[in-house]
């Protein structure tokens, strides 16, 4: 009896962990250099601004 309950043990185990593997892409990571993120703080700083002058245009 014991043994049947550790061979389903290890069956649920070993299928748990073959089942949470990550193989959607080799480089998931996005690497920023300096100036991609002064860049990207720019845009933010202009689309805020565009913003504040629609808001200040409606109202």
């Amino acid at each position: 009896m014991k043994t049947v309950l550790l061979f389903i043990t290890l069956l649920f185990s070993s299928l748990a962990l073959s089942s949470c593997t990550n193989d959607e892409g080799d480089n998931d990571l996005d690497f920023l250099t300096p100036d991609e993120e002064e860049n990207q703080i720019q845009d933010q700083t202009q689309v805020q601004t565009q913003v504040q002058e629609r808001s200040r245009s409606l109202g």
